[in-house]
């Protein structure tokens, strides 16, 4: 019985000091995103031109962020509203859920176009110092998916 009570508290502790230890670190997404940039630009070693372009990049993913944030909170409405009636209108559901996809599929082709046209300002030497960080991260976070 001692045991099993101490087994509870143990693992009560671990939880608490986990969300502490994720609340001291909680950044803003503009914190992240400069983050993000001051270390691509680290990394790739990028010049003043191209370290204003990923600066734009950006700067208008934040913009994109902060139109579909507010959108969201609508779209969460909607869905609680339908969850709070009888009977859900499937057809309504479904009309969220492919805006949402719309969204996001929106976002990604940005993201590949702008990929793009940083990727064409790259030198050769560059390109490969992002290729070896890519084969980093993937072999550092591969075993964690098997």
């Amino acid at each position: 019985m001692v045991k099993k009570g101490l087994t509870i508290g143990l693992i009560c502790v671990f939880i608490i000091a986990a969300l502490a230890f994720n609340g001291c670190r909680s950044h803003s997404a503009n914190h992240k995103a400069e983050f993000m940039v001051d270390y691509i630009a680290e990394i790739l070693d990028l010049n003043d031109a191209q370290r204003v372009q990923l600066d734009e990049i950006k700067e208008e993913f934040l913009a994109r962020a902060k139109e579909m944030h507010a959108k969201k909170a609508a779209m969460h409405a909607e869905f609680k509203a339908e969850l709070l009636k009888e009977e859900i209108d499937q057809q309504h559901v479904k009309e969220l859920m492919a805006q949402k996809r719309e969204q996001m599929t929106e976002i990604m082709d940005l993201a590949v176009v702008r990929l793009a046209e940083f990727h064409r300002t790259l030198s050769t030497e560059q390109k490969e110092k992002l290729v070896a960080k890519l084969e980093w991260f993937h072999e550092k976070h591969s075993r964690h998916w098997e």
